[in-house]
């Protein structure tokens, strides 16, 4: 009997072992390193306490405005990608001839790779020969043409853009899987009370959805508070640090040699996900069950 209860636990001990050799043994020496001087032009590390958090939130280095990037385009393309992934879940909810071939498409953006698309978008954002700006010109509004990513008023914009396109058909998928289980019941129900489109989308649709919305929540905020290739490939950070978040400094303080000040990033983004991800679950979670 003994045996039994123990035996399953064999099944799941590689799993363990690689969990901790992957991401418990270089999250502790990250947190580790954090706390030190660990640079390319030393060969000795000293501890120096907070010393790398202290550089990092003093509001005379452009830190700050990283931490605050990071935040604006996790916080915005989040709030886009559920709306739009929401709007084409409800679209494409409907059986039609053509369904399965946009689901298609609309998911397409997301099994390319970052880079790929990074790399696509360079060309139609090109301000003389980018397909975007030719557009324009074609339909007479030559005045909107611009120098998409690296006009300091468009960059951040552009930028999110192309993630929110990129990642809609993630948040769609979820959304169709979370509509798919609404019984068919509870539309007739409202139907014989009189509720319209609009009545028995707020008060039967988005209840059911809420499982959906937590997850699409949840997990594009984390993407968006570790974003780091797209950002890279479109902008380098620029113009200047005005698309820079924190991803991108941990690679340029990483390419500078100043690991201990890096590392000391990558703690804050990891705690700040941590932290962001607890608040809005446990804040998501409270309104649904009041709902209900």
């Amino acid at each position: 009997m003994q045996l039994k209860k123990v035996y399953p636990q064999y099944f799941i001990m590689p799993a363990v072992v690689l969990y901790t050799i992957l991401f418990m043994v270089p999250s502790f020496l990250g947190l580790l390193y954090s706390f030190t001087d660990w640079n390319a032009y030393n060969d000795h590390i000293n501890f120096i306490g907070f010393d790398n958090f202290k550089d990092i939130f003093n509001t005379d280095e452009s830190y700050l405005r990283f931490i605050w990037n990071t935040f604006y385009f996790a916080g915005i393309t989040t709030l886009l990608k559920v709306v739009l992934g929401l709007s084409l879940a409800l679209l494409l909810n409907q059986s039609l001839k053509t369904t399965n071939i946009l689901r298609t498409l609309f998911y397409l953006p997301v099994t390319l790779s970052p880079l790929v698309i990074g790399l696509v978008f360079i060309s139609i954002f090109d301000p003389k020969v980018g397909v975007l700006n030719d557009f324009l010109r074609l339909i007479g509004l030559n005045f909107l043409t611009r120098s998409w990513l690296t006009d300091i008023n468009m960059a951040m914009n552009a930028v999110m853009s192309v993630e929110i396109w990129r990642m809609a058909g993630y948040c769609m998928i979820i959304f169709l899987a979370g509509l798919q289980t609404i019984p068919k019941d509870y539309y007739e129900a409202a139907e014989v009370d009189g509720a319209g489109r609009f009545s028995k989308f707020f008060n039967v649709t988005l209840p059911f959805l809420q499982p959906a919305i937590i997850i699409n929540v949840v997990l594009n905020l984390i993407f968006g508070l570790k974003v780091f290739e797209l950002i890279f490939v479109l902008t380098k950070g620029g113009p200047g640090d005005l698309t820079g978040v924190l991803n991108t400094q941990v690679f340029s303080e990483f390419s500078s040699g100043r690991y201990g000040l890096a590392t000391a990033l990558n703690v804050i983004i990891m705690v700040l996900t941590l932290i962001v991800s607890l608040i809005v679950l446990r804040a998501l979670s409270i309104k649904g069950g009041d709902h209900q």
